[in-house]
């Protein structure tokens, strides 16, 4: 079971992730910033009805916040996610074609196709 203080961490990482400000969520809980802050801190809980809100608001299931199993492969593609938003548009799209020359060889369609959609997003 995750504490208090764990919780509330991924709340402020997944809105610094999604490069959102507390003033945003506050607002689609219907609150001021001072008082999200306070709620992010922990000074203040936060209801059901909103920790609802917040994981609607930030793409997110409510089990992100609560649930105990962050496998490996979650913080590998959030890390992944996070480098590739810093990338320029063009060190994204040498990023995604250094890629596919790597997969060349690989034979499953899926993987291909997939990748195939992500350059073409590019050249198109």
């Amino acid at each position: 079971m995750l504490s208090k203080k764990e919780i509330l961490k991924r709340l402020k990482v997944l809105r610094e992730e999604k490069r959102l400000r507390q003033g945003h969520l506050a607002r689609r809980l219907r609150i001021d910033r001072s008082t999200f802050a306070k709620k992010e801190n922990g000074i203040i809980p936060i209801t059901t009805d909103e920790w609802l809100k917040l994981a609607r608001a930030m793409g997110e299931e409510m089990e992100y916040f609560f649930s105990a199993a962050s496998s490996n492969t979650e913080i590998r593609e959030r890390l992944l996610l996070k480098f590739y938003r810093s990338l320029n548009h063009t060190e994204q799209r040498d990023l995604l074609g250094t890629i596919r020359l790597i997969l060349k060889g690989m034979r499953r369609k899926r993987v291909h196709d997939t990748l195939n959609r992500l350059v073409g997003l590019y050249n198109g």
